[in-house]
Order: C-alpha cells, then sequence, then structure tokens
C-alpha cells in the first residue's frame, strides 16, 4: 500500500457486499483499497447458512441478481475453489396448500426458463428417504442451486483478489471519519491514517452508529438477529439443500403465485409466525448438519434490545419441527448461535450517496450470500457509467 495515494474507490467493510465491490470494481481496472475494522470479517456474511437459492428471491427484481450471482460464483469457483458446491434445492410440500405453491412456481420458473422439476410424494420420498413420509405431499428441485460455506468464501475470494488483482487490503482498521474535501473522499482511521478516494462505499453492516448515523433512518432500517444451531457430524445423507414447507410460506418469490394470497395459517403455525422461524437444512462436508432459523426485529439503532443469550425457546421449537420433518441419526447440538443483519421496511436494499462521493449499501437482508456478486456488479456498473 502506498501511503498518500490516492484510490478510485475505497471501500469500508470486508463482508460480502464489500468483497464482490472490490471485485467489479477490479474488473473495470479501478484501483481499490479495501478496509475491515476487525483481524477478519465475522458478522453476517459469515454467520448464514451459506446457500445460493435464486428461487427464493422475488421475481421482479432480485431473482435475476441471484442468477447473475450464481454465475459468478461458478465462474469463480473454475478459478479457485471459493467452497461451492453445486448441489440443487429442494423445495419440500407439507400440504395441498404448499403443494398447489411448488405448482405455480414452476410455471413462473419455466417462464424464466430457470430448470426445475416437480416430484410427487412418492418420488420425493424416494429420493430423499430421510424425509417422513407423512410430512411429504411433494416436492420441487432446483439443480443449478448451490451451497457454499459461509465461514471461507469472502476470505478465499478477498485473498485471490490480493494475489491475482491487485487489491489493497487492511484489516485492523477502523474508519472514523468520511468526509467530501477538494472534490474527493477522505477518509480517517482510528490508528490516526488518512486516505484519499473519488468515491467511497461504506458496506459495514450493522455498525451504523459510527459514520453517518444520521442517515439510517428507524423508518426505512430494521436489525434482525436469526438463530441458527449445527447438528454433530453423523453419517451423509442430505445431498442438497432442503427448504421446507415453512420456507415455502416465507420466501417472498411465492409471493408471486396466483394462490399465495389464498394461504390459511392454521394454529401451530402460531409460534413459528411469532419467531419467523422457517426450517433449512444442510449438510456440511463434515457431516454437520445446520438447521434453522428464526427472525426477530428491533429499530436500525436498537440491537442492544435482543440482549446476548440465545433462546432456549426458539431452538426447541426448530428442533421440533426439523424432527417432524426428517429422520436423522443424531440430534446433538454441537452448536448455536445468533447472526444479525440490517434490512430494509421499505425497499430491498438500502442505499444512499451523500455529497457525491460518499455512497451507502446496506439493509441488504438475508438474500446478502445470494444475490450480491449479481446486485454489486449492477450497482458498479452505474457507479461508472
Amino acid at each position: 500500500m502506498i501511503k498518500n495515494k490516492k484510490y478510485d474507490l475505497i471501500i469500508v467493510g470486508g463482508g460480502v457486499i464489500g468483497t464482490f465491490c472490490a471485485y467489479h470494481a477490479l474488473l473495470k481496472n479501478k484501483s481499490v483499497l479495501l478496509l475491515e475494522k476487525d483481524a477478519q470479517p465475522y458478522e453476517a456474511s459469515f454467520r448464514n447458512f451459506g446457500q445460493a437459492v435464486p428461487s427464493g428471491q422475488r421475481l421482479d427484481t432480485w431473482f435475476e441478481h441471484g442468477r447473475r450471482s450464481l454465475k459468478i460464483y461458478k465462474e469463480l469457483q473454475e478459478e479457485l475453489d471459493i467452497s461451492l458446491v453445486p448441489n440443487g434445492s429442494w423445495y419440500v410440500a407439507s400440504d395441498d396448500e404448499e403443494l398447489g405453491l411448488l405448482e405455480e412456481m414452476s410455471e413462473l420458473l419455466n417462464e424464466r426458463d430457470y430448470k426445475n422439476r416437480l416430484y410427487t410424494a412418492t418420488e420425493t420420498s424416494e429420493i430423499n428417504p430421510h424425509f417422513k413420509k407423512d410430512y411429504v405431499k411433494g416436492g420441487l428441485f432446483l439443480p443449478d442451486e448451490a451451497s457454499l460455506n459461509p465461514l471461507v468464501m469472502v476470505h478465499r475470494v478477498r485473498e485471490y483478489l490480493i494475489k491475482s488483482m491487485g487489491l489493497h487490503y487492511q484489516n485492523l482498521c477502523p474508519v472514523i471519519g468520511v468526509e467530501k474535501k477538494r472534490g474527493i473522499a477522505m477518509l480517517t482511521t482510528a490508528n490516526k491514517k488518512t486516505y484519499w478516494a473519488d468515491d467511497v462505499i461504506l458496506a459495514n453492516g450493522r455498525d451504523t452508529q459510527f459514520l453517518f448515523p444520521e442517515h439510517y433512518p428507524s423508518d426505512e432500517l430494521k436489525v434482525c438477529k436469526l438463530q441458527m444451531m449445527r447438528l454433530a457430524p453423523q453419517k451423509k445423507i442430505l445431498k442438497s439443500n432442503i427448504l421446507t414447507g415453512l420456507t415455502i410460506r416465507r420466501y417472498e418469490s411465492f409471493h408471486s403465485c396466483p394462490s399465495y394470497q389464498k394461504l390459511s395459517t392454521k394454529p401451530e403455525h402460531a409460534p413459528f409466525k411469532k419467531y419467523g422461524i422457517h426450517m433449512l437444512f444442510k449438510q456440511a462436508d463434515d457431516g454437520s448438519i445446520i438447521l434453522g432459523d428464526s427472525h426477530e426485529y428491533a429499530p436500525v439503532h436498537k440491537s442492544a434490545n435482543f440482549g446476548f443469550e440465545i433462546s432456549r425457546e426458539i431452538n426447541e421449537l426448530m428442533l421440533a419441527e426439523a424432527k417432524r420433518i426428517t429422520n436423522l441419526e443424531k440430534w446433538d447440538v454441537d452448536q448455536t448461535w445468533a447472526g444479525y443483519y440490517l434490512q430494509g421496511t421499505e425497499s430491498e436494499v438500502f442505499t444512499k450517496t451523500i455529497d457525491d462521493v460518499i455512497h451507502i449499501i446496506n439493509g441488504i437482508g438475508g438474500k446478502g450470500m445470494t444475490t450480491s456478486p449479481g446486485f454489486t456488479q449492477n450497482y458498479i456498473k452505474n457507479l461508472y457509467l
């Protein structure tokens, strides 16, 4: 890194949004500095399922971002191992209403030339014998979707950008001030360093209290706390991402289905709705199984309202529902954790430009892993029109 060098772009925040903004800017031959406040980024980009599932995104907008993201992930996987596993996704319906949504979704995906196949209850159970037969009413399989390991993917992409594309990176470098000066952006860090750039992107996740807190209104953003758990390693039985009936009822893509508005809410769904629980399953390379997750919300600047504890009630609800869906060899919980991310209340991502040179990207919600590469490609393209 050259002292007092002016960059084309400085990015604050080393998560998935910041890393892929850097990637697309480097592809445009821009000089880029990526700053990270911690020794390693470890927030929402690393505390998630690690699924690339465009089929769950809003069809009129974010589905295409997800589709482009899959293409970008697969291109990167050809250059280095970013942990991408093209294992596909299964949606499993538990009742006739959910099955009707899967049938309608299949038609909507066919209109978009997105590979999918409907399966009967018998076929779904034969392919996935770990499902309990009384749960399964049918399934929809998306062969092109994939899994990623969120603990390593962003780190591997960043190292590739440093070694092969000329990214400058500085960790343990919290930014405490950004302002427009002499027509460009000046950044000041806690360790008394100053950096200059034509443009700055703030992709600093839920840490909104330090830089321009007045630009994160509570009526436009909220913070989400989610819980997940990891079961002890066991025999490999889950070949794909598994998304269940509660997921069909929650994911935004299904809002486009004609019968979605007629979907009834059963009394037994009430506790799951209270905590925003929808059940996902994914088996890691070591045989451990990740399952969850839940969603609780608070105003953008009040994440302390959540406290620091993991809710036993939520974990028990998720385990009970998981046991209703599938047969597993072991149900021993090895780990349980919480993740936090910002989510827009009025829009699906929060973007704002201050003084022409300072650009905020935040509030992408839980779709960051699936859509960030495609979304940032479009964002960087527009930034450099």
